[in-house]
């Protein structure tokens, strides 16, 4: 016969185990079963926006499920990284991301609502994009070097505009005024097409969006580029000189973009998401379209885009203290 305190300990153990099995994450049984979320933290228009179409459009063609993409742009991007952090862990509702959501705004803002690093993790990296220095057509320089005297001897008179504060866009102006001496004045936007848009318009001098955000005012004759900060040209624009050739060393800003979950989302979720993602890269078509947008594909595992994540978010640090970069 089985003792009383055995008999508790046993019932207080099943009790224990059932209630701990109710509140884990959901197994990815039969996932996905319907439409999946594509949270965007920028505005259409922007290459965060067109790389998230682009994925939605393709996926659903292998996952069996639809990809709807929601805008929720502001405070660069933590608006929306915040709605996905507080989501359920289901791997129903994903963000795309920016190096600077994920690795570099805790380090540049005093207050966030999540922390990048540890409420959200790495689905699946997207592409990368280098940044360039786009200017309005009427400022009367034409190299990057003519730009760098102009910004120098006009202090404040520069007015570059980004994606939202802490994205790559905001600390590629913030480095090259440091490295420069350049005095320019920071313009946040919710997303990189707005900027754009201003940027064409003349209502801003610079910025320092990848390709596709500048694209339709490229074709309108409203911006030149300067120069691309990555170690060789861009085939889309063949002419344009990379920093290092146009006399400045040593700036090398590259914009990665990638898909993170909220924490506990179910592994085999997550491993069937980046196998997907990484498959619309198998279409031609696709690596063509990143191309013209001036991205390259990216494929690694969810756990090696974690481990990125991480490593940024410390590589980061050390380049924001360096820089001088003030928390807003």
């Amino acid at each position: 016969m089985m003792r009383p305190n055995l008999r508790v300990f046993l019932a207080a153990t099943l009790f224990l185990s059932g209630a701990a099995q109710a509140q884990a994450p959901a197994p990815a049984q039969g996932f996905p079963n319907k439409p999946i979320r594509m949270v965007v933290t920028a505005a259409a228009g922007g290459i965060t926006d067109i790389m998230a179409r682009i994925m939605a459009e393709q996926i659903v063609r292998t996952l069996g499920q639809p990809m709807v993409v929601e805008n929720r742009p502001g405070a660069g991007g933590n608006i929306a990284v915040a709605h996905v952090a507080k989501a359920p862990a289901d791997g129903y509702t994903l963000v795309i991301v920016n190096v600077g959501n994920a690795a570099i705004v805790r380090w540049i803002s005093k207050e966030l609502p999540f922390d990048p690093t540890t409420d959200l993790v790495g689905v699946a990296p997207v592409g990368e994009v280098p940044s360039l220095v786009a200017i309005h057509d009427k400022l009367p320089v034409k190299t990057l070097k003519e730009f760098i005297d102009y910004a120098r001897a006009n202090p404040g008179a520069v007015n570059y505009g980004s994606a939202g504060t802490g994205t790559m866009p905001h600390l590629a102006g913030d480095l090259l005024g440091h490295l420069t001496g350049a005095k320019m004045v920071h313009v946040p936007y919710k997303g990189g097409g707005p900027a754009a848009v201003d940027l064409g318009a003349g209502r801003i001098q610079l910025s320092l969006l990848g390709i596709g955000s500048i694209q339709a005012q490229l074709q309108a004759g409203q911006v030149r580029v300067l120069a691309v900060a990555a170690k060789q040209r861009l085939v889309a624009l063949p002419a344009v000189p990379t920093f290092e050739e146009a006399g400045l060393t040593g700036y090398e800003v590259t914009n990665w973009f990638g898909v993170q979950a909220p924490r506990g989302t179910p592994r085999e979720a997550i491993q069937i998401l980046n196998s997907h993602i990484g498959r619309i890269f198998d279409n031609p078509a696709v690596v063509q379209r990143f191309a013209d947008a001036g991205a390259l594909p990216m494929r690694e595992s969810a756990e090696e885009f974690q481990k990125r994540i991480l490593s940024d978010d410390a590589k980061w640090r050390d380049i924001v203290r360096n820089a001088g970069v003030k928390s807003e």
